[in-house]
């Protein structure tokens, strides 16, 4: 029955969207789909065996049984007019995310920042430990190298996004709040409506599920007398904490750097000492808390827990090293929100004594209008700062939103650093070339064509280096 069923995904190439068609392709449907953006999502897609056209069009829609759709896809799409047109039942991303978890338990990890790494960190412990899980991630996970993953245990580990709310919607045996911060304000009316939606995803854990929440995040305390779960954990720095961390240290091991600290289990009331995971950041840290939270409630045992985290493997843009030589260090990061940004630096500032260069690429014009005065208190731990022209999304541009504007502002704020506008999604490398020096490290932020940028960036600087 499961072959005959026809998928067909438009917008197949988001990172969301993507996991969802491996995993139903996995399954036995038939999946197709379409994306004008030839990116390395699609490319692997299409080495598994699913087609994927490179325009939208309404002869894609033959032969199909159900249409899914990004958030980002607009009803006025040729496919979306031709599914109505055939009455093709319609399902938006989170309902057939909804539909497919359903088939098993599930952890959610949600939050407005770290749910990608915290999804990974989750999946990292429960492959450990035997439990073959179902993932569905919001990044690539450098363990499996994908975003998803068909397993055969009774667990889904799937990353809850809130940008449109949908993840209310979500079937959460176990959940995860990780934050709650002022982000996604082209859906969102403001902060109060942002809460709400987590109190709802909060009460909608089961009651024989728990959840394991950030004690540590103040939106998340505002709303705690409003969750009625009766299962909850708690993680954080907070000494009241249930899991909290203590004697935190960054090292450095064959190149890469560690944290290392302690986890004191005030639940157990026992100390797991010298825990090591290959990232760095409080962030990072809290994210840890959260998986470590998430393996005690399953009743994982705590060396079992140690030694995955000791060898998890990261997630593509997260703080990813792609060139580390005695002169410089580039990296990748998908920050971009202003939080995200601050803590990255914070986190880089720490492991080295050289210059930053942030080169940066904003995200959305509603989210630099928003929080704007949040974007230029960010980087004060750069030293130098490029601003790359904003990445749309798909918004109409705002008046006086630009990143030579945001440039302008950047340089009243920080008198004393280097900073310029770059015209293009193809910058002059000479540019940036000629303005850094020996042992600076440069860090690409953003969610947009920035990845792409700091690999062209790294094959000018390798070549220019021989």
């Amino acid at each position: 029955m499961l072959k005959k069923r026809n998928v067909h995904f438009i917008g197949i190439g988001g990172i969301g969207m993507s996991a969802i068609a491996e995993i139903l392709h996995s399954k036995g449907f038939k999946v197709t789909g379409s994306d004008i953006i030839d990116n390395i999502i699609v490319r692997r897609l299409k080495k598994k065996g699913i087609r994927v056209f490179s325009k939208h069009a309404k002869q894609n829609i033959r032969n199909v049984d159900i249409v899914v759709y990004s958030s980002a896809v607009k009803f006025s799409n040729i496919e979306i007019k031709s599914a109505i047109k055939k009455k093709i039942p319609l399902y938006s991303r989170a309902m057939m995310l909804a539909d497919v978890m359903r088939l098993k338990s599930s952890i959610t990890v949600s939050g407005s920042h770290g749910k990608t790494t915290s999804t990974s960190l989750i999946s990292c412990i429960l492959e450990r430990a035997n439990f073959d899980p179902t993932i569905i991630n919001g990044g690539i996970i450098n363990g499996i190298g994908a975003n998803a993953k068909l397993g055969n245990g009774e667990w889904i580990v799937a990353e809850a996004d809130e940008s449109d709310g949908s993840f209310t919607m979500l079937p959460s045996t176990i959940g995860v709040i990780n934050n709650i911060d002022l982000e996604h304000l082209d859906y969102y009316k403001n902060l109060d409506d942002i809460k709400a939606s987590f109190i709802k995803y909060a009460n909608n854990i089961p009651f024989y599920g728990f959840l394991s929440i950030n004690i540590d995040d103040k939106n998340i305390f505002n709303i705690f007398d409003k969750i009625n779960h009766k299962q909850i954990y708690t993680f954080g720095f907070s000494k009241k904490a249930n899991f909290s961390a203590a004697n935190v240290k960054i090292i450095k091991k064959n190149n890469s750097f560690f944290s290392c600290f302690d986890i004191v289990n005030n639940i157990e009331k026992k100390v797991l000492k010298k825990v090591l995971i290959p990232l760095i950041g409080s962030h990072n840290i809290s994210n840890t808390l959260a998986a470590y939270s998430i393996s005690k409630g399953l009743k994982i045992n705590d060396s079992l827990i140690k030694n995955a985290l000791k060898t998890f493997k990261g997630v593509k843009r997260r703080f990813s090293i792609i060139y580390n030589s005695s002169d410089k260090m580039i990296i990748d990061d998908y920050a971009h929100h202003p939080k995200e940004i601050k803590m990255t630096l914070n986190a880089l500032k720490k492991i080295t004594k050289n210059k930053l260069i942030a080169i940066f690429e904003p995200h959305r014009f509603s989210r630099i209008k928003e929080l704007k005065e949040e974007f230029i208190n960010s980087f004060e731990n750069a030293d130098v700062i490029f601003v790359l022209p904003i990445y749309t999304a798909g918004e109409k541009p705002i008046k006086k939103i630009n990143n030579l504007e945001l440039s302008k502002l950047l340089k009243k704020k920080y008198k004393e650093k280097i900073i310029s506008s770059i015209d293009g999604t193809k910058p002059n490398f000479n540019q940036i070339k000629n303005i850094i020096s020996r042992k600076d490290n440069i860090i690409f932020l953003g969610a947009g064509y920035s990845s792409s940028v700091a690999e062209e960036f790294k094959n000018f600087i390798e070549k220019n280096e021989k």
